[in-house]
């Protein structure tokens, strides 16, 4: 199952906090998505699992463009 199961998956509110940084010429929070998402099978650090291994905050339901992902666009 870990083998056809990636450990962290993309998700836009995981995402938008990197955009919002990158924006500001903060690009440390893009880079560290870009290294746990190289690797989507490969268990992650404590830090980052427990940063990025979890449920959607509540702030973010109902949150169109956020909320809401689609793979077939």
């Amino acid at each position: 199952m870990e083998s056809s199961n990636p450990n962290i998956t993309w998700r836009e509110w995981l995402i938008a906090p990197a955009y919002e940084k990158a924006a500001q010429g903060d690009y440390s929070l893009i880079k560290e998505l870009q290294n746990v998402f190289s690797n989507p099978y490969k268990q992650q650090s404590k830090e980052l699992e427990s940063k990025y291994n979890v449920m959607k905050p509540k702030q973010f339901f109902n949150l169109g463009g956020i909320s809401h992902y689609s793979c077939s666009s």
